[in-house]
């Protein structure tokens, strides 16, 4: 067979021992962190800046959240209950000390990703870890070289900040076990839960790694303080009304991110529990973007388990609880949440190409190549698909929008252009639109999305590029905008009522 041939075999050790070498590993780790850097300047807005931005405008403004530019939709325009809390208020507080723009909200999330590089380097140099230089240079390579991290490190969202305080969390309860570290790692997985609900799985981790160490009286304190601190979240739900508003507007939200929060009575809960528990594996290879560490951290728990299993016992029993943990208790299987898993399998994932340097099968070396090589693959896809869509949103909205009456109607926008149009525009999002759709069943046609665009008082829009073609949201489109002569501008537009219809507006 070709890898027991003997040349062959050697020409694959050698190749493997470049790759994961002194200088292949950190080359590509260093590319990749100057394209990341490359790509912040006019990063163009992602749809979640926009979301988790304009709830932070209005706590910012009013002391609590809501999106008058999703309107008429279970009362978000009036009041929000479901949100990340700490995300927000975090938020809100940027824009009251920065004002309101992108860049301060997006600047945060990638201070916080620094941070936890940086504790992550301290990590890898301790004692305790003894991780090498070969297995320290493959755990950065895992988290940089990352389409995840490359998106998610710049956009804000909660996941980033999330993971930081959940693996500070469980560095705190084994690095140095004490009362002191025993308190600071409740606290800062009840935190986790603060900013977003999907935190609570580092408080059942937690809990169940010290339950496995028989420590009765440790996991006592460690649950009952992290539950306390996780409480926070209904901080704004105890007042009359607020918490049945909280459920109505949770059971009806739009896009199946509830999943066990809808289930009504225990029944009714665990059946959902079990079904999602089935589906856990979707997670780790939702798509390219995360099946290069998936892949790698499922095949060295086949391949070398027991040696994984000697060196990081804990934290293999503290991912499984996590994992779990999340979801059971946690929100959708999207592979976004992976971020909150990510130092975890990276670590393993590292340890196990680590292993293979010394005197492994050729096959395996061969495997670990290829994943190696595949892992990157997805950054540079991911770094392409950046720049392919960069745009100075800030000032593109304002020049889209210079052209409509004041006063005369709302305008329908990508929900990018709320920087920093709102509040002085009365606009609404094409999230208004989709929402309406998803509540009816079924897509809308040109009349029906016109008539209720009138109905709402819309009474412009503008169309992006990339709703110019292959338009799945709104079929219709596609046939109204088929002849357009420039597929990569956008389109204003002014609804018409007597005939329903659209009008270009120049």
């Amino acid at each position: 067979m070709l890898f027991s041939d003997t040349g062959f075999a050697i020409m694959i050790n050698t190749i493997y021992r470049f790759i994961t070498g002194k200088r292949f590993v950190p080359a590509i780790i260093l590319l990749c962190a100057i394209a990341f850097l490359a790509s912040l300047f006019h990063r163009y807005i992602y749809i979640d800046d926009a979301w988790f931005g304009e709830q932070a405008y209005w706590f910012s403004r009013l002391g609590h959240v809501k999106t008058s530019t999703i309107i008429d939709f279970y009362g978000w325009d009036e009041r929000l209950f479901v949100y990340h809390k700490l995300n927000i208020i975090i938020g809100a507080l940027l824009i009251k000390i920065f004002g309101w723009s992108p860049e301060p909200l997006r600047i945060f999330t990638l201070l916080v990703f620094l941070l936890f590089l940086f504790i992550i380097y301290k990590v890898l140099k301790s004692p305790a870890f003894n991780s090498g230089l070969v297995k320290s240079r493959l755990v950065f390579f895992f988290l940089i070289v990352n389409p995840l991290t490359l998106l998610y490190a710049f956009t804000y969202r909660p996941e980033i900040l999330v993971m930081t305080l959940g693996f500070s969390s469980f560095l705190l309860l084994t690095v140095k076990q004490n009362l002191k570290n025993l308190i600071y790692a409740a606290i800062l997985a009840g935190t986790a839960m603060l900013v977003h609900l999907n935190g609570v799985m580092y408080m059942v981790a937690g809990f169940g790694l010290l339950l496995t160490r028989k420590q009765w009286k440790s996991a006592i304190v460690f649950g009952f303080a992290s539950a306390v601190v996780g409480s926070l979240y209904f901080y704004d739900l105890w007042q009359p009304g607020h918490f049945n508003t909280f459920l109505h507007q949770i059971r009806h939200w739009p896009d199946n991110i509830t999943t066990n929060y809808k289930a009504v009575g225990w029944l009714s809960y665990n059946v959902a529990a079990l079904m999602k528990l089935g589906n856990e594996h979707q997670r780790f290879f939702w798509s390219p973007d995360v099946w290069g560490l998936s892949g790698t951290f499922v095949i060295a728990l086949i391949l070398k388990g027991k040696t994984l299993w000697r060196k990081h016992k804990e934290l293999i029993l503290y991912l499984l609880f996590a994992d779990i943990g999340l979801n059971i208790l946690g929100s959708h299987i999207a592979e976004i949440y992976m971020l909150l898993l990510m130092p975890f399998l990276a670590i393993i994932a590292a340890s196990f190409l680590s292993e293979l340097r010394k005197n492994a099968k050729p096959y395996l070396q061969f495997i670990g190549i290829i994943l190696i090589l595949f892992q990157a693959g997805t950054a540079v896809n991911r770094l392409t698909e950046i720049f392919g869509r960069m745009e100075n949103t800030v000032s593109l909205s304002a020049e889209m929008l210079s052209g409509f009456p004041e006063n005369n109607g709302r305008v329908l926008v990508p929900y990018r252009f709320i920087y920093n149009q709102l509040p002085e525009k009365q606009l609404v999002s094409y999230k208004t639109m989709e929402y309406h759709q998803v509540e009816n069943g079924k897509k809308f046609s040109k009349d029906e999305f016109l008539a209720l665009a009138l109905r709402l008082n819309i009474r412009y829009m503008v169309v992006p590029p990339e709703m110019l073609s292959e338009n799945k949201m709104y079929p219709w489109m596609n046939e109204e905008f088929r002849d357009f002569e420039n597929k990569h501008r956008y389109i204003k537009l002014k609804i018409s009522q007597n005939p329903l219809g659209l009008v270009r507006v120049d």
